[in-house]
């Protein structure tokens, strides 16, 4: 049997693959033993151009001659790119019978969209500085929730993580200072506030109250 003859059994994989992974995807199998004319399928080959009777590439012929198919089914996720700039993922599968190297699929993503969104969400960032984590022009933060319980529980998440300390390290010291803090601002007049702030603080209820019990009597 041709080596032509026994990969023809892959062309159907290889259509299947182009159907289910979308335009975005060039699916392509080489013929190892011609690789002056090694392409025998190429589903959407237009995203690199590439065409059935076409020359196998460099990286894959140097993937033949280390070996590199000796050790590994397949390589995976390396940056593919077209003379014209072009870039891809692109991964290799190769197809092996008794050691001996038969044929190549090879998987080629067109990322271009990818990037060209990157580039417009990080001119969209910049130009709109309020969004850049870390790079905020003001210190004013204003929770939009119309629900007073809502923005009792934002009060008590954002009071709690503005500590320089994380709720597992802070001390007695620290965790009656937040819940002064909360009680200056009437937080705890909300139903279910007290449940939050433990949970927040990694407390028990019963331990809020305590602490609400020494504030409100001039204790704490």
């Amino acid at each position: 049997m041709s080596n032509y003859a026994y990969l023809e059994r892959y062309i159907p994989v290889v259509e299947f693959m182009g159907e289910i992974c979308g335009k975005n995807y060039e699916i392509i199998l080489h013929d190892v033993s011609t690789p002056e004319r090694s392409v025998i399928v190429a589903c959407n080959g237009h995203l690199s151009g590439r065409r059935v009777g076409d020359p196998m590439t460099e990286l894959a012929k140097e993937l033949i001659q280390t070996g590199a198919y000796l050790e590994h089914d397949y390589v995976a996720n390396y940056e593919g790119r077209t003379r014209g700039g072009k870039r891809f993922v692109s991964s290799t599968f190769f197809i092996k019978e008794d050691g001996e190297l038969r044929g190549l699929i090879c998987v080629n993503h067109d990322v271009e969209e990818f990037f060209l969104l990157s580039e417009h969400l990080d001119k969209l960032m910049h130009a709109y500085p309020l969004l850049m984590e870390g790079e905020r022009h003001t210190s004013y933060t204003e929770n939009l929730d119309d629900s007073i319980s809502e923005l009792s529980s934002n009060i008590i998440h954002t009071t709690v993580h503005r500590y320089d300390v994380p709720p597992a390290d802070m001390n007695s010291s620290d965790k009656l200072n937040i819940i002064r803090t909360l009680e200056v601002q009437g937080v705890f007049a909300t139903k279910g506030s007290v449940g939050q702030a433990a949970r927040e603080l990694q407390i028990s209820e019963p331990t809020v109250y305590r602490y609400l019990q020494r504030i409100r009597n001039g204790k704490g």
